[in-house]
C-alpha cells in the first residue's frame, strides 16, 4: 500500500484488526502464558513495539522481557530462556523470528502475525492473526495494530491491566491525523537542513522512540538515534547543537528535558498529554490522556506525519529501500527456512 494511504488507513484498519485479535485470542487457550516469565521477541519495528507490553505487563506483577529474535536465533539447539514466549512477524517471513521460534520448547510459542499462512505459522504453536490488511513498505499500519494486539494480550493475561478504550480509539487516530497534518507540515518545513535526529522517552514510550528513529530514518534516509530519557541526560546529548533535530515523548522528565533543549536552539518536537505551551524553538504536539498501550498509537502518528512530510520535501518516494538484504525474509514458496 501508498505510504500515504496507509497512514491515512489506521483509523479503519485499527478497528478490523481489533476485531481479529479478540476473536483470535478468545479462541485460544492461553494457560501457559498466563504465569511465569514471558519473553517477547521479534525484529524490526515489531521489536520496538514488545517495550510497551513488557512495560504494562510489568506495571501489573509479571515477570516479563523483550529481546531480539537474533539474540535467540544464535544460540546452539533448544534454548529455555523463559515459561513462555510471544513471537511476532507481521509478514510472516522474518528469517530470524522463524529460526528463533524452532530453538524455544514447543507448546509455549504464541504468535501475532498479518499472515497466518506462512513460514512463520508452520512453527508457532498459537497463532493469532492481527487481520489489519495490507501494509506500506516502511510499517505503518502494522505498527499501531501490533500495538494494539499488545494490548488486547495484556488485557487477556493480566486480568489487573485496564485503562483502554478500544472503541474510541479508531476516532481518536482520525482526529490527531486530521489535526495535525497541517501543523505537522509547517514543522517539517523548518525541519530540513536538520544533520540529525535525537528520538527520546521511557516507559511504554520507549517503544516510540525506538520506532521513531527507524521510521524518520527509512522514510528521510536522515540520521537518528533512540534513547530512554534517564540515560539520554548521561553523556548521549552532548553532540546536540543548532543542526540537530530531537523528539521528545513523555509528561514528566521529557517536559523539563525539551524546555532545556529548546532554549539551547536544539530543533525540538514533545509529543505529550502535559499542557506545556509552544516556544521558538520548541514545538508541542498535545495528545489526550489514554491508557498506555493507546498512548504509544496516538504518540507514532505525527512522526508517520513527519516522515511522509519531510520525505517529500526532500524529493523521496516511499516504496522501496536502498539496501536490500537477501537474507532477512523467508522466500515465498522456498520452504520453512527457504532450503
Amino acid at each position: 500500500m501508498d505510504y500515504y494511504q496507509a497512514v491515512g488507513s489506521q483509523p479503519a484498519n485499527l478497528e478490523r484488526s481489533a476485531v481479529s485479535v479478540r476473536n483470535g485470542l478468545e479462541e485460544k487457550d492461553l494457560t501457559p502464558w498466563r504465569n511465569g516469565v514471558l519473553a517477547v521477541a521479534s525484529m524490526g519495528a515489531s521489536t520496538h513495539a514488545g517495550h510497551a507490553l513488557v512495560d504494562c505487563l510489568r506495571r501489573n506483577g509479571r515477570r516479563a522481557f523483550n529481546l531480539d529474535a537474533s539474540s535467540i536465533m544464535m544460540l546452539a539447539d533448544v534454548v529455555d530462556l523463559a515459561d513462555s514466549y510471544v513471537f511476532v512477524s507481521e509478514g510472516g517471513r522474518s528469517r530470524e523470528t522463524v529460526d528463533a521460534a524452532t530453538r524455544v520448547p514447543a507448546g509455549r510459542r504464541l504468535g501475532l502475525t498479518n499472515e497466518p499462512d506462512s513460514p512463520f505459522g508452520e512453527v508457532i504453536d498459537v497463532v493469532v492473526d492481527l487481520g489489519h490488511g495490507p501494509d506500506s513498505p516502511v510499517y505503518t499500519v502494522g505498527y499501531t495494530a501490533t500495538l494494539q494486539a499488545f494490548g488486547l494480550l495484556a488485557e487477556a493475561l493480566c486480568h489487573e491491566y485496564g485503562g483502554e478504550d478500544w472503541k474510541s480509539l479508531p476516532g481518536q487516530v482520525e482526529e490527531t491525523l486530521t489535526v495535525y497534518a497541517p501543523v505537522i507540515a509547517g514543522i517539517a518545513s523548518g525541519a530540513t537542513s536538520l544533520s540529525s535526529v535525537d528520538f527520546v522517552g521511557c516507559g511504554p514510550s520507549l517503544s516510540s522512540a525506538a520506532e521513531g528513529a527507524l521510521l524518520l530514518r527509512e522514510s528521510t534516509r536522515m540520521a537518528t538515534a533512540a534513547f530512554e530519557t534517564y540515560q539520554y541526560l548521561h553523556g548521549p546529548m552532548e553532540s546536540l547543537d543548532v543542526n540537530c533535530g530531537c523528539v521528545i515523548f513523555g509528561n514528566d522528565r521529557e517536559v523539563q528535558l525539551a524546555g532545556y533543549l529548546a532554549e539551547r536552539g536544539v530543533f525540538t518536537i514533545l509529543v505529550t498529554s502535559a499542557k506545556v505551551k509552544a516556544e521558538a524553538s520548541l514545538r508541542v504536539v498535545q495528545i489526550p490522556e489514554v491508557g498506555p498501550i493507546s498512548r504509544t498509537i496516538l504518540e507514532i502518528l505525527p512522526v508517520q506525519l513527519l516522515a511522509g512530510e519531510l520525505a517529500r520535501l526532500r524529493g523521496l518516494e516511499i516504496k522501496d529501500f536502498l539496501y536490500h538484504q537477501d537474507d532477512s525474509k523467508i522466500a515465498v514458496g522456498t520452504g520453512l527456512l527457504g532450503n
